[in-house]
């Protein structure tokens, strides 16, 4: 009995291994299927290809019209703005037809506005070609009167300090002159009262005489002379005998100068000075400062 149980397992545990392998259906060409990627991949590349179809047709139709329009005379632009017959799009197409439009108006925007800039810089240039010339005449001309101003500034500037120079050192040259005619050391005095400046000069042997005279016909004269004679000599020989006892001596940075009324006398390095005014019109203050200008 346990013989014939062994056997049955066997029997049955091969057939039902048999069984197993005849219903695989690997081998089993109808089982078989095509894989969806394929399909899929086919699909789109039909559909991309009908869509390049359609934008062929559609840029062969716009340059019919184009090339339509130029042959009727018209502009690229008038062209572009006659409107197009629509296409009824497919479903993918209705993108690339988007794209196309709004390719279509970008290219418009930068046509108009490439034409805004260029009229824009025209008017620009023109406006500076116009505005240099003026712009470089005036320049030039205010230069020139700049550099003209300039020359007559320093030429009046040049003619007035010759000119104070000449007025200040001519009393002085000529006074000079004189001295090496006479054969003196003669000086012109830097102090000159208000109101006089020289109007004559008159040189002697070994003497010299200026005399400065005023708008209201006042005048003094300065003479210088050889002489060594000293302050008492002065005073015996010249002052008193000249006006006695009428005046008075003072001391002014080491010279005696003595004085009478606007009339004045001293010596000084071997020169003897006298100051003869024509009237009371010299004050003692003027005096010392002429005789201490020598």
């Amino acid at each position: 009995m346990d013989k014939d149980q062994s056997q049955e397992r066997i029997t049955v545990s091969s057939s039902a291994s048999h069984r197993r392998v005849q219903r695989s259906t690997t081998l089993n060409r109808k089982y078989v299927k095509k894989p969806e990627k394929v399909a899929a991949v086919d699909s789109v590349a039909k559909r991309r290809a009908e869509d390049l179809k359609r934008r062929q047709a559609l840029a062969d139709k716009i340059n019919r019209e184009r090339l339509a329009a130029l042959k009727a005379g018209k502009t690229l632009r008038e062209a572009d703005a006659t409107p197009a017959v629509p296409i009824a799009p497919r479903p993918l197409s209705a993108t690339i037809e988007k794209n196309l439009v709004a390719t279509k108006k970008t290219e418009k925007a930068k046509e108009v506005k490439d034409s805004a800039v260029q009229s824009a810089l025209k008017s620009v240039a023109t406006l500076e070609s116009e505005s240099k010339p003026t712009k470089a005449i005036s320049a030039k001309r205010s230069l020139g009167a700049k550099k003209l101003l300039l020359a007559f500034g320093c030429a009046a500037l040049a003619v007035g300090v010759v000119g104070y120079f000449v007025s200040v050192n001519t009393p002085d040259i000529s006074v000079r002159v004189a001295a090496m005619q006479t054969g003196i050391d003669a000086t012109y005095p830097t102090y000159i009262p208000r109101g006089y400046s020289l109007s004559d000069i008159v040189s002697e042997d070994k003497k010299i005489s200026m005399t400065f005279s005023s708008s209201d016909k006042t005048s003094f004269t300065l003479s210088e002379e050889k002489s060594s004679w000293d302050n008492e000599t002065l005073e015996s020989s010249y002052v008193k005998s000249t006006w006695g006892n009428n005046y008075t001596s003072v001391r002014e940075q080491g010279i005696t100068i003595f004085i009478s009324g606007s009339n004045a006398a001293w010596v000084n390095g071997n020169i003897l000075y006298k100051l003869t005014a024509s009237g009371n019109n010299l004050t003692k203050k003027q005096i010392k400062s002429i005789v201490t200008s020598l």
